[in-house]
């Protein structure tokens, strides 16, 4: 922890972005529904940052009750995110889904500058602009599908753009609102309302897990939720959300790169010119990012 503890906020950004690119692994490994996985993440994640904070002999307890009325927002806010993220998938597909959430870049810099009292600067929105280029460019296929907008297909287009809007909405929270604590407190409590939130709607009791589905969520908890979502929070609280957003979108790129070497799924040109886009757009922003860090 020490070691994670040294490193600078941009690293910790990249760390936690490839990590959570990893994640999606496991939406294919634990045999269980979209919804009683998350609901079981969280609650997992929440035991494992509950046991660590224990151990450190951290706190949990916040200041006041107005700041756990924040943190109960901002819980919710992370379960409407996680759970409309898995409907967009589930009633259009995952390119669609992708690139719905990830319209949450551009929601962060339009709606950010307004806790500030400002508007969104043009270069920030021509940023955010590009960036979704180039994820569109990582699914090639997209346009040639041919479905019957049918009211399922746009309700999961609805569902991905809440997404994305509740991703941005907690991520500026965080920033502005929460970012006095710990990412340990503040990921524990979202986690905790997470759980409290889905469990009651899941389909599977925890007699019904099988030991492999326990392991995996184990290791999906600790590795790929609790260590990523801290390194995210806390980077979030010493960047900006506008820096973390448009970072967060090599997640797609890291998705891909794993793909081309655990499964030899070739990227088309098309990608590869969408994955340069998405990487010379991320790197830029960190350099800037950085260079306002030394400022600050």
């Amino acid at each position: 922890m020490k070691v994670l503890t040294a490193l600078s906020p941009m690293v910790k950004l990249h760390l936690s972005v490839l990590l959570l690119g990893v994640s999606g692994i496991f939406a294919k490994l634990i045999d269980l529904a979209a919804l009683d996985i998350i609901a079981y993440r969280s609650l997992f994640t929440v035991i494992a940052l509950g046991l660590f904070v224990a151990s450190t002999r951290g706190k949990l307890k916040l200041n006041s009750i107005k700041d756990y009325g924040i943190a109960t927002l901002l819980g919710v806010l992370a379960a409407i995110h996680w759970v409309t993220y898995f409907i967009s998938i589930q009633k259009t597909s995952v390119a669609i889904g992708m690139i719905a959430l990830f319209t949450y870049p551009v929601m962060t810099v339009l709606i950010e500058p307004l806790f500030r009292k400002k508007l969104p600067k043009p270069q920030d929105i021509l940023l955010s602009l590009v960036v979704l280029l180039g994820i569109s460019l990582l699914f090639p296929n997209l346009w040639q599908q041919t479905e019957i907008l049918n009211g399922d297909y746009i309700l999961g287009i609805l569902a991905g753009l809440l997404s994305a809007l509740s991703f941005a909405l907690r991520n500026i929270g965080i920033q502005h609102y929460f970012k006095h604590y710990t990412a340990r407190q503040g990921m524990f409590y979202q986690f905790g309302i997470a759980a409290l939130l889905l469990l009651p709607f899941s389909s599977t009791t925890p007699i019904e897990l099988s030991w492999y589905d326990i392991q995996l969520l184990i290791v999906f908890a600790i590795f790929f939720s609790a260590l990523a979502h801290v390194l995210f929070s806390g980077a979030i609280t010493l960047t900006s959300a506008k820096t973390a957003g448009l970072v967060a979108c090599l997640q797609p790129l890291y998705g891909m790169i794993l793909s081309l070497f655990i499964l030899a799924e070739i990227p088309t040109w098309t990608t590869l010119l969408g994955g340069s886009i998405i990487l010379s757009t991320a790197i830029y922003e960190t350099t800037r990012g950085t260079k306002k860090l030394k400022k600050g």
